[in-house]
């Protein structure tokens, strides 16, 4: 039970990245490098393991696509 809400804790989390990457400039790397600071992961790696598990995909590809 607790994993899955984790699980969708994480989904939200990585949501808010993409949206907040989305309204960034992509010469904002500071911000962009600090992006799961922002949206409230403990760590760097937590958040490229949760988007990859998420999206398929890593953060730094994602963006590279918008």
């Amino acid at each position: 039970m607790i994993d899955k809400v984790n699980i969708r804790i994480n989904r939200s989390k990585a949501k808010y990245a993409i949206t907040l990457a989305k309204s960034l400039s992509p010469k904002d790397t500071t911000a962009i490098n600090k992006i799961w600071e922002l949206c409230g992961f403990k760590s760097k790696e937590e958040f490229d393991e949760s988007f990859e598990t998420i999206y398929g995909t890593t953060f730094k590809d994602y963006i590279n696509q918008l």
